[in-house]
């Protein structure tokens, strides 16, 4: 994907979606502080504040934990917002940009980014999540119909190369 400036950022995007639900759940500042404390995470309302409003920078990764728990909402839907068009360009690092459906689904562990590794990449999965929890659905796109089949046959071979390595057949 092809580098561009209004790239949605991690950080940023953990930036709104703290401040969005924190005054949907009616939460103030203090109250988020409040409750990272509680989590183990030294947060007082004006940091809670210069976050939201952009003047600190950076979120590590335990407060980024803890802000998901506080908030009661899935780290990944703080970290990449579920609400914006799925084409929308998403940061993954400084240099590495995918669209929001690609960099939701790589976090899920349902694709693999680095397309001419998959081979590698599917053999990283515990063998429990080596099924997707969701197959085909009416009203799919044939681009996320394509990325089920890429990511079956990246199972698939992972299996494979299991059975050969334990001494199996292929299939």
């Amino acid at each position: 994907m092809e580098h561009t400036k209004d790239a949605l950022s991690p950080v940023d995007a953990i930036r709104v979606r703290v401040k969005e639900l924190r005054g949907r759940s009616g939460m103030t500042a203090a109250d988020l502080a409040e409750r990272l404390t509680e989590l183990g995470v030294k947060w007082n309302r004006s940091i809670v504040a210069n976050f939201e409003a952009g003047r600190r920078p950076t979120v590590s990764v335990v407060e980024w934990l803890a802000l998901s728990q506080a908030l009661n909402v899935a780290p990944l839907h703080l970290l990449i917002p579920p609400a914006v068009d799925p084409e929308t360009p998403y940061r993954i690092t400084p240099n590495r940009e995918a669209t929001v459906r690609d960099a939701r689904d790589w976090v899920r562990g349902m694709l693999a980014l680095n397309s001419e590794d998959k081979e590698r990449w599917a053999q990283e999965k515990p063998d429990d999540e080596s099924w997707p929890f969701v197959w085909l659905r009416p009203g799919q796109s044939p681009h996320e119909i394509m990325r089920t089949r890429d990511y079956l046959y990246a199972v698939a071979l992972e299996r494979a190369q299991r059975d050969r390595e334990q001494g199996g057949t292929d299939g």
